[in-house]
């Protein structure tokens, strides 16, 4: 089941990164270029509110180090990418809002979540990650993908001992899919 969920968030972030579907078959025709994503224009804060505006996730107060950045794709659709260091209970407050399943903890991320995020951390680095994603509950086709790592020098009482003040560094994207 954790195989065929993140082969499908895979496949579906390469679509959507794609933009594009396959031509019909035997047809010698290249498909169609799609069109570059064009990058969206305001600040960080800006970004941060049409971020929590798509996706319905809202950014814990003590986030801290945001980087973010917006796209638009084909047919003007939002896509954002973002990274903050937050604590274990700030990246709850991400983790746990409605319509997202927590997938459980395991030491590194996968290769379909390095696929997908650009992680700053060595694997090395890492103690634990943990991946969470799922529609948003007012607006079905906005996809969210949420990555979590702790890494090893931020964990307070030890790997063995979670705390809520354990440092985290959350890594998330929101996007509109397409209409059908």
């Amino acid at each position: 089941m954790r195989r065929s969920t993140a082969a499908l968030t895979t496949g579906c972030a390469a679509l959507l990164l794609a933009g594009c579907g396959p031509t019909a078959p035997g047809s010698d025709e290249e498909p169609p270029t799609p069109p570059s994503p064009s990058s969206m224009e305001g600040d960080t804060a800006e970004l941060q509110t049409g971020f929590e505006e798509l996706s319905g996730l809202i950014l814990p107060d003590n986030a801290s180090e945001l980087e973010i950045t917006g796209q638009l794709l084909e047919n003007e659709r939002p896509r954002y990418v973002l990274r903050f260091v937050t604590t274990r209970g700030g990246a709850e407050v991400i983790c746990t809002a409605d319509n997202l399943s927590v997938y459980t903890a395991h030491e590194l991320p996968g290769e379909e979540e390095r696929q997908v995020f650009d992680y700053q951390e060595k694997d090395e680095e890492i103690a634990e990650s943990v991946r969470c994603e799922g529609s948003n509950p007012q607006q079905p086709r906005v996809q969210r993908l949420v990555s979590v790592v702790f890494p090893e020098e931020g964990l307070q009482q030890g790997p063995d001992e979670p705390d809520g003040e354990d440092v985290a560094v959350v890594y998330a994207q929101s996007v509109l899919w397409p209409k059908r």
